[in-house]
């Protein structure tokens, strides 16, 4: 989006320092190793920034006080076109709200755009427009083929000064940021700015390797601190398949919730072997409801697939032909079973509320001093108070800000949901498991409700050192 750029320094002055910094420079800066010659983007870009266009959004600013007038802003994105047709792929915050958009193409054209589709679970929107040619495109890479290091290219619209090209490689891949169940991010270093959103990710062989969407900053008004963010290109080319052809390529879902599992909630729970998904969340009436999965069970594996994380599994299910059944292997009241589950078309990305209910107030009982935790009845004030929505289980009234608890992010006014695969309908039923969990090995695992959603977590009771957290 659109920043504000900074006065220049007085000439003389940013003369004396850049002679400085030069003569610094070519001091304390080695040459340049033989045989690593910087990468030549110039052929590469040539052939690929024609495809990729700025795309101007219009909408209403936020109300000004007090004479509560909405003035029109004009935020800058970025996009390419990946049918030539006109279809142009983008970010869906780029546009969202936009009650114009215009688009900018390589040539200096400008066309109104229009939005024909946007993605329910990504942050992904298809543009229209109608240039009266074919227009150039840009083909989409295996983001599976992406590797740590290989060289990349952010182009974009950075500030709306118009397209520019960063260079830079590859930092992370498969990075998660808590932003939809199927996250799968490449991080770069290439410089990725405000403006930038839509824009491609290209590879040495000039395909697109990743969506440029997102930056991480200390601030929020600061620059790139080479901390960028692109969806991989198999998320687009799964987002595209589904608005592209709806009824052909729906979202596929079973209806669980999952975490990855930590080697603290395996041996909570008693699982064989590391790895699974432990479940935070079951929809009523899915495909994993129906064939008996619960909160708190640990699916081991889906068909012949054990993806590394649940991010792959998610999407493994997501891109399942609807209709089609896979085996699960999970671990359910400390026992594997195995279930066959078939696959339906996603109904929402919401998470299931649960049914409301009322929770009778009485005192909790006497908490164990180890996990620093003072437990009440969920009530109705108390759901006023803390916003706790249809979230089912007990609260938090009470923490020690010393105690484990305090440390793994719990706070006065969360839920505990259930504890160790059962729910906690009530303070008492969590105070049990405390103690069965402090004869035993000495860890619990609790399903947490914060406002931004459900985790599993595990504390310790008191019996074993305190493990380091995972």
């Amino acid at each position: 989006m659109l920043r504000s750029l900074h006065r220049c320094a007085p000439t003389a002055v940013r003369l004396r320092v850049a002679v400085l910094a030069f003569l610094w420079m070519a001091t304390a800066i080695p040459a340049r190793a033989a045989g690593t010659p910087l990468q030549d983007w110039s052929a590469i870009a040539a052939r690929t920034t024609p495809a990729t266009v700025n795309i101007f959004a219009a909408q209403l600013g936020k109300a000004e006080q007090p004479s509560g007038i909405r003035k029109r802003v004009v935020l800058a994105g970025s996009g390419f076109i990946i049918d030539s047709s006109g279809i142009i792929v983008t970010n869906k915050h780029v546009v969202a709200e936009a009650f114009r958009i215009r688009v900018r193409l390589q040539d200096g054209t400008e066309l109104p755009a229009r939005v024909v589709a946007a993605s329910p679970f990504v942050d992904i929107a298809l543009l229209k427009v109608d240039a009266g040619h074919p227009l150039p495109t840009l083909a989409l890479a295996d983001s599976d083929r992406v590797r740590v290091g290989q060289p990349v290219l952010a182009i974009g619209n950075p500030l709306g000064v118009g397209t520019s090209l960063s260079a830079g490689i590859v930092s992370g891949i498969n990075r998660d940021l808590l932003n939809t169940p199927f996250d799968d991010y490449i991080q770069t270093d290439a410089a990725i700015n405000h403006g930038n959103s839509g824009g491609p990710l290209i590879d040495a062989e000039g395909e697109v390797v990743g969506l440029d969407t997102i930056l991480l900053t200390n601030k929020p008004d600061e620059g790139s601190n080479g901390l960028g963010f692109a969806i991989s290109s198999d998320v687009v080319a799964a987002a595209l398949r589904h608005l592209l052809h709806p009824d052909r390529d729906p979202i596929g879902w079973i209806g669980v919730g999952l975490q990855t599992m930590t080697p603290r909630l395996t041996r909570a729970l008693g699982v064989p072997g590391p790895g699974g998904f432990i479940v935070t969340a079951v929809a009523p009436d899915s495909p994993a409801a129906r064939v008996g999965i619960k909160v708190g069970d640990v699916i081991l594996g889906y068909g012949q697939q054990n993806p590394p994380n649940a991010r792959i599994l998610m999407r493994e299910i997501a891109t399942t032909p609807v209709g089609q059944s896979h085996a699960l292997t999970i671990w359910q009241d400390r026992r594997m079973r195995r279930v066959a589950v078939t696959v339906q078309v996603w109904p929402g990305m919401g998470a299931p509320e649960a049914a409301a209910g009322s929770a009778i107030a009485r005192p909790p009982p006497p908490i164990p001093p180890q996990l620093g935790l003072l437990l009440a009845p969920l009530t109705p004030l108390a759901r006023t108070t803390y916003e706790t929505g249809s979230a089912q289980g007990v609260l938090v009234a009470a923490i020690d800000p010393m105690s484990e608890a305090y440390g793994s992010g719990l706070r006065i006014g969360v839920v505990i949901e259930n504890v160790d695969g059962k729910p906690a309908t009530d303070p008492g039923v969590v105070a049990r498991a405390i103690a069965a969990a402090a004869r035993g090995d000495g860890l619990i695992a609790l399903l947490v409700h914060w406002s931004n959603g459900s985790k599993w977590i595990t504390l310790h009771t008191g019996r074993l050192p305190v493990p380091a957290p995972h």
